[in-house]
């Protein structure tokens, strides 16, 4: 255990090869598409919580050695704008290290401001399929995240909220009288 300021540090809850990697400048990183979601953010003085679309990687690497076996982000324009992922998609994106309070008393590190984000290519080729732009359709983004994990979140109790979906659905209904 190591003393970090008024936190503690516990070895086993590290991504210890990010904490060596130092926060002072980017690296580039490539990563599996694992999954979408959404974290709430609660804000004092408002009615209801407010969501924000997240995306999950795994295999995070650097030059091909595992940095760590997951990480979390926002879900950003940039990686909107790579369309529908599947899972086992390569990203490859240059990010900083950074801690963050986790669980109010832990420090673990993160990647964060994620640039230069890009799908490696597949031996096949593939088509992206055009989700919403987060600076323009959060609530569309968040009703594909909400489709694409409908069974996960109903069956495991989580809100699933039908209104961000038809905002999703108004988004795909657009786009398709747009290509005609």
């Amino acid at each position: 255990m190591k003393a970090w300021g008024k936190m503690t540090i516990h070895d086993s809850n590290v991504r210890e090869k990010l904490l060596q990697l130092g926060s002072q400048k980017r690296y580039n990183f490539t990563a599996e598409y694992a999954r979408c979601g959404y974290k709430v953010t609660y804000r004092r003085g408002l009615d209801r919580d407010k969501l924000a679309p997240t995306i999950m990687f795994k295999n995070v690497k650097i030059n091909n050695n595992l940095v760590t076996d997951h990480l979390w982000f926002n879900y950003t324009k940039g990686f909107a704008e790579l369309g529908k992922l599947i899972v086992g998609d390569v990203i490859s994106f240059n990010a900083r290290v950074a801690s963050y309070e986790k669980l109010g008393h832990k420090i673990d590190y993160k990647l964060e401001r994620p640039t230069k984000v890009k799908l490696v290519p597949h031996k096949n080729g593939k088509d992206t399929l055009p989700i919403p732009n987060t600076t323009k359709g959060k609530n569309e983004l968040l009703g594909y995240i909400m489709l694409e994990n409908k069974k996960f979140y109903q069956e495991n109790n989580r809100p699933y909220y039908p209104w961000y979906v038809e905002k999703y659905k108004k988004f795909l209904d657009q786009r398709s009288s747009n290509t005609v």
